[in-house]
């Protein structure tokens, strides 16, 4: 039998082309597999200075704030600490009113520790003002549960996933969220950041994620026109060192503000301050 001299010609290309190509140095299945471990080394040790990056900035600011509540903060790095419910590339952060959920997304998107601490103390802000039990009080959540330790690391059961969406994508009111704002930028002062930074992680989002504005973190936030001159305002009012809450706050923000001065007023050495 006679091959077509095309076909012959054919075969004798592709051996010619087979004998060319190189595959690169042998790898053995061992060198491999330290490569392989000293990388998953790499990426816990990323995950555990992001964490301890997140504790040490939201120490602060609970310190700024005054308050004894202890919140647990949550770095979001896996699908499977939320039930593979949540997307941890998703740019989010939000509060389940015991603690500070921040995705592996947001943590990447923000650019300096200050533009964390600002969505931080925000959040923080939500917890400690008990917006949370508003939401539960208008049943927009639902029926609290209780979340077992292993949210903290470990696989989310499906009913905590299912509450972690909706708390995710919650929407507190508009008065609400201002509110967050207000506190939240002046716990950040307090703690020493840069107040002029908040307007910029949403400008950012805006421009980069326009749907955003549809639905995720900024869905649930008051118009960006609106909260650029009302964080423009405050950070000018804390700056020119002024109380935003005697300034913006709501009647009961103002009683607040008026009933620490008069503890102050009430400390050692008040007697003198008042010139008795």
């Amino acid at each position: 039998m006679h091959l077509p001299r095309i076909h012959i010609a054919a075969a004798a290309l592709f051996l010619a082309l087979s004998a060319c190509v190189t595959t690169g140095p042998q790898i053995t299945s061992e060198e491999e597999r330290r490569a392989k471990e000293a990388l998953l080394a790499e990426s816990k040790a990323w995950q555990r200075k992001q964490q301890e990056r997140i504790d040490e900035i939201a120490s602060r600011l609970l310190a700024a704030a005054g308050t004894q509540t202890v919140l647990r903060f949550i770095f979001i790095n896996t699908f499977d600490q939320t039930g593979e419910r949540i997307n941890p590339e998703a740019v989010q952060a939000w509060t389940d009113g015991e603690g500070v959920w921040i995705t592996r997304g947001m943590v990447r998107f923000i650019e300096s520790d200050d533009e964390l601490a600002s969505v931080l103390s925000h959040e923080i802000a939500h917890a400690l003002r008990g917006h949370l039990r508003y939401l539960l009080a208008q049943e927009v959540i639902g029926r609290a549960i209780a979340i077992p330790a292993s949210r903290f690391g470990g696989r989310a059961s499906g009913e905590v996933a299912n509450w972690l969406v909706r708390l995710a994508n919650a929407k507190f009111d508009r008065d609400k969220e201002r509110e967050a704002d207000l506190y939240g930028l002046i716990w950040l002062y307090r703690a020493g950041f840069n107040v002029d930074v908040g307007k910029e992680v949403f400008r950012r989002m805006v421009i980069e994620m326009p749907e955003a504005l549809e639905r995720g973190f900024m869905s649930r936030h008051p118009s960006l026109p609106e909260r650029f001159l009302s964080l423009d305002k405050v950070a000018a009012a804390l700056k020119a060192g002024q109380d935003p809450l005697k300034l913006f706050g709501a009647d009961e923000a103002k009683q607040d503000s008026k009933g620490k001065e008069e503890k102050k007023s009430d400390g050692p050495g008040a007697e003198k301050a008042r010139g008795y």
